[in-house]
């Protein structure tokens, strides 16, 4: 099947999200397997309503069996970023829940997201070493849900320590080995809005009129 296709029906069949602003709003998820990225997400959900792109959920549409290949990898990040470039383009606000290890990965998002017009809020998560060894193995257990589509176990999770590369970009970092998701949440929530609220006052994130409009909504000085 060829790429633009995959895309267009795999974004066909998510949810639609409000428009909130020309060109879009992208959270960037960043972290290991068993971090609690998606837990965060759902958490987000109700604060912030939202299209979610889940590396976990596009892998297991495209392969019933993943298998983490570099090809698989590289398949499964395209189609991601040809539907999170649709939903921008339509204005809508995106999670973009994945790994985004590699700087290659984030540096290629965020200039698709600047293409769109689309300011970038950037998410990492982390948590101990015990306790994400006992949420994969607890997933293992317990196989797919709804809410958690991942196949990654624990030697997944050791090449990706590995694999790994620093964040150098501003983020926000949460950690879950001990709070709420829906506490983390809340501070997540906060920081996308203040990184909407500075996109106002960048002229290459929105048109003058635009930016002036978010302003008095939001209260931003220029």
């Amino acid at each position: 099947m060829r790429l633009d296709t995959l895309v267009e029906d795999l974004d066909s069949e998510l949810p639609d999200s409000p428009v909130v602003r020309p060109g879009g709003s992208l959270l960037m998820m960043v972290g290991l397997p068993g971090t609690g990225k998606s837990s965060v997400v759902n958490a987000l959900q109700p604060m912030m309503p939202h299209v979610v792109i889940a590396t976990d959920k596009i892998r297991s549409s495209i392969r019933e069996s993943p298998v983490y290949t570099a090809s698989e990898v590289m398949l499964v990040y395209e189609v991601c970023y040809g539907i999170i470039e649709r939903r921008l383009r339509k204005g809508e606000r995106v999670v973009f829940d994945g790994s985004n290890l590699l700087v290659a990965r984030r540096d290629y998002l965020q200039k698709l997201a600047r293409r769109c017009g689309a300011p970038v809020a950037i998410c990492y998560v982390q948590a101990s070493q015990e306790v994400i060894q006992q949420r994969l193995r607890a997933r293992a257990l317990r196989g797919h849900s709804n809410m958690d589509k991942s196949d990654a176990d624990w030697a997944v999770y050791k090449w990706m320590v590995e694999a790994q590369e620093p964040l150098a970009e501003d983020h926000l970092i949460v950690d879950t080995t001990d709070s709420s998701p829906q506490k983390l949440a809340q501070n997540l929530y906060e920081y996308w809005l203040n990184v909407e609220k500075n996109a106002a006052s960048d002229p290459d994130l929105q048109s003058p009129g635009w930016a002036s409009k978010l302003s008095r909504l939001y209260g931003v000085n220029r």
